[in-house]
């Protein structure tokens, strides 16, 4: 079987409320190798596939399923046309946590010609959101994953 690392989901997991200490415990890795990959002490492009891929495992059978549930049906239509169109493009992605968990609301393309304006950023602080940037097609697995439980 054919295993691909998605460093979005580690990092995820590394910037996400989860212990190192559960994390730890799930994935036989030590605590201080986690928290130099969170403090930025280890890069993550320098992360072992070994790591990577328990890392990764943790968060598939574990951390996605702290979700909420949220109709994302018109967002994810709309970025399956956005990356059929444009590819897997980067985008500012607009998150709002709720009990903990990390609820994706909006996105707009992070480019050169395309930036948050201020009022933008105003108005999402004010609704209690935070943004992320995240490559197109993570994105839309996150959404789809975010919706199916409805």
């Amino acid at each position: 079987m054919k295993k691909i690392v998605d460093l979005g989901k580690i990092e995820e997991l590394l910037n996400s409320n989860v212990s190192a200490y559960a994390i730890s415990k799930n994935t036989n890795l030590t605590r201080a190798v986690i928290n130099r990959y969170r403090t930025g002490e280890t890069k993550l492009e320098n992360m072992t596939i070994r790591v990577a891929l328990k890392l990764q495992e943790f968060y598939d059978e574990n951390y996605i399923k702290q979700t909420i549930s949220y109709d994302s049906g018109e967002m994810i239509t709309e970025l399956k046309e956005d990356i059929a169109s444009f590819g897997d493009f980067e985008c500012w992605a607009w998150i709002k946590k709720i009990d903990g968990v990390k609820i994706y609301t909006n996105y707009d393309f992070k480019d050169g010609a395309t930036q948050l304006t201020k009022d933008e950023v105003k108005t999402a602080h004010e609704n209690g959101e935070q943004f992320e940037i995240l490559k197109a097609k993570h994105l839309l697995e996150l959404l789809e994953k975010q919706n199916e439980i409805l």
